[in-house]
């Protein structure tokens, strides 16, 4: 995947040695670089925006590096590897004795709460299983681009302090890292266009461990707020209303005046409302149902709905509804005309053929198949 980031792209000083930095994430073999990068630059926007340098706890940053963690892994499934340190670090904080208060729904926020609290509560635990794995090697090998030649010891690194690095070690320790005026500013100016660089890397790294993720550009933070479904709503509603729909794909009664779009895909799978993943299911069920695959036994009567959905509105508002037939016909590779004409069964094959290996994708990632 070609880098589009170039340095003209950046505000910067004659003091900055930016052109390193288009380097630092090339041959990366695990997560801990685009985390330990995008850690600090949350950290340098979020500090009282004075002048002068700035020093940060590495311990801090190693907080905000699982935090950061979080909602890739645990809320969207994502795999970093299977040995990446990252990996490793959450697998410990989900055992019990460890006394981590573990939540896999935790936003991002919750998370660094959770992980700060950890730190003052049970310092030796989050010692051993964070700060050392992390502490030990990433401070100084995010730096090696900077380094006149590779050095294989924090000992070595320090060698190679500098102000002109982004940030150089104050006390020659694994304590705190110092950024300099110079560099402090350079993130400020940079701020989104370096965290759009880094999630940019960060995504071409991840898509060689997640081959056949969907949307995975969109699986690094949970969105602010969810699109609303209204738009959908007003596409199924004459049709319920006309069909009378009594029960949903899954067997439940269904209210018409009060029911939920339920993604029959999980959003936190496929991050997207699109009208061929959605069904009317009561709201009770539907939250109940929250990130879980349905079994295949039900694309059957999803299938057949849709069809007599999509029937609907050929006949009715054809022109009005070519947004939602686009979808249609980009998902399921045929023209909105053949798929009104085609047979129960030819239509039931459609959504088999496309959605069956969507379903196994998202339970092999760790999605819980609903009971």
């Amino acid at each position: 995947m070609k880098d589009p980031f170039g340095s003209s792209l950046f505000v910067f000083s004659s003091n900055v040695e930016i052109r390193p930095l288009q380097r630092a994430f090339h041959k990366t073999t695990a997560s801990y670089k685009f985390l330990w990068f995008l850690a600090i630059l949350d950290l340098v926007k979020e500090a009282p925006q004075d002048a002068g340098p700035l020093r940060l706890s590495i311990s801090m940053i190693c907080a905000r590096m699982v935090a950061k963690s979080w909602i890739p892994t645990q809320r969207f499934k994502l795999s970093f590897g299977r040995w990446d340190q990252i990996t490793v670090i959450i697998e410990a904080l989900k055992n019990p004795e460890n006394d981590f208060p573990f939540d896999p729904r935790y936003k991002e926020s919750e998370a660094l709460n959770a992980l700060e609290g950890f730190a003052q509560a049970k310092p030796e635990k989050f010692r051993k299983i964070i700060f050392s794995p992390l502490a030990r090697y990433v401070p100084y090998r995010f730096l090696s681009v900077w380094f006149p030649k590779a050095v294989d010891s924090f000992k070595e690194a320090i060698a190679f302090n500098s102000k002109k690095n982004p940030y150089y070690f104050p006390e020659n320790d694994l304590s705190f890292i110092e950024i300099s005026t110079e560099w402090r500013k350079f993130f400020l100016e940079n701020y989104a266009l370096l965290k759009d660089f880094a999630y940019w890397n960060f995504a071409d790294f991840l898509q060689t461990r997640n081959t056949a993720v969907p949307a995975l550009i969109k699986k690094f933070e949970l969105p602010d707020s969810r699109i609303s479904l209204e738009t959908q709503r007003k596409f199924w509603a004459p049709f319920l209303t006309s069909s009378r729909l009594a029960r949903d794909i899954y067997g439940n009664q269904l209210d018409l005046n009060n029911f939920a779009l339920d993604h029959f895909l999980p959003w936190t799978f496929v991050v997207h409302n699109q009208i061929w993943n959605l069904t009317p299911m009561d709201r009770r069920l539907n939250s109940s149902k929250n990130d879980q695959i349905p079994r295949d036994t039900y694309i059957r009567p999803l299938a057949l709905q849709h069809k007599n959905l999509v029937r609907y509105h050929f006949s009715k508002d054809r022109k009005r509804s070519e947004d939602f037939f686009a979808e249609y016909e980009n998902f399921l590779g045929v023209e909105i005309a053949d798929f009104v004409s085609a047979s129960d069964a030819q239509v039931i094959e459609l959504f088999q053929e496309h959605l069956d290996p969507l379903q196994q994708t998202a339970l092999n990632m760790g999605f819980p198949l609903w009971q």
